[in-house]
């Protein structure tokens, strides 16, 4: 469109996301033919995990998803990172997204942290000058000098989270999409995050962010889209919305996050 400006965007208009899912479906090929030879037709079941969804998100925003499990948040955030493709429906995403849609996501649980810093932002888009330049700040913000040389499978939860949330920070993305980062990790650990996603939102990056827990939700998004069976039930300035959300009793699966 003329004249408009050329910052990150997300516009996801009308979409919705279905899975098919089979029933009885023969084991082996062999049986798949016997099968459609004989007139047998095995049971496919079709699930619409998202309906009608229609979102726009600009430069500078956080935008909060809420919604029980299975309400079809997750699939909403791979359609944006790319992940997925719609059903129907029209999916805009303009900018570098980085997705973190859960710990250590990318990384190989044989190499060590190091070798893991490469391979991930290798996947996140990274180029290896571009890793190496920045790698002693990723290992510093991570706080890992003394654990980066380690195979990645004795890593703690937190320590995958660490790893990986700098990974993801220092490619400098326009479009963060963080899906429960925060249920592992102590307090320090997840103000650092939300500090840094913060210095991001100040240069214009758009943050996505998923979680249970609405204190945190409170504390970081400017809005909030509650979504319940794949479909968008409200969307509002994020205090009211979230207050609302624990009335009717959707609170029930906040991560209890205390010590953890």
């Amino acid at each position: 469109m003329a004249g408009e400006a050329a910052g990150p965007l997300i516009d996801l208009e009308n979409v919705w996301k279905r899975y098919r899912r089979h029933h009885d479906r023969p084991p082996r090929i062999k049986d798949a033919l016997l099968a459609r030879v004989m007139g047998y037709v095995h049971e496919v079941e079709q699930k619409w995990a998202v309906r009608d969804f229609t979102m726009r998100v600009e430069a500078g925003e956080i935008v909060g998803l809420i919604g029980p499990n299975g309400c079809g948040k997750t699939t909403v955030l791979s359609i944006i990172a790319g992940v997925l493709d719609p059903s129907r429906g029209r999916a805009r995403v303009r900018g570098r997204v980085c997705p973190m849609l859960q710990a250590g996501a990318g990384f190989h649980r044989e190499l060590t942290g190091l070798e893991n810093i490469f391979l991930s932002g290798a996947i996140l888009g990274m180029g290896r000058r571009e890793i190496h330049r920045k790698l002693d700040d990723i290992v510093a913000w991570a706080e890992a000098e003394d654990w980066v040389d380690t195979p990645v499978r004795t890593f703690s939860s937190g320590m995958l989270m660490r790893l990986g949330f700098s990974v993801a920070a220092h490619m400098v993305p326009d479009i963060l999409v963080v899906d429960e980062i925060l249920s592992t990790g102590d307090e320090r650990f997840r103000a650092r995050v939300r500090a840094r996603v913060r210095r991001e939102v100040a240069r214009g990056c758009i943050v996505l962010f998923v979680s249970h827990y609405m204190e945190e939700v409170r504390m970081l998004c400017d809005r909030v889209i509650w979504m319940e069976d794949g479909r968008i039930v409200r969307e509002g300035p994020t205090e009211e919305l979230v207050e609302d959300y624990i009335a009717a009793g959707r609170s029930e699966e906040i991560a209890e996050m205390g010590g953890a």
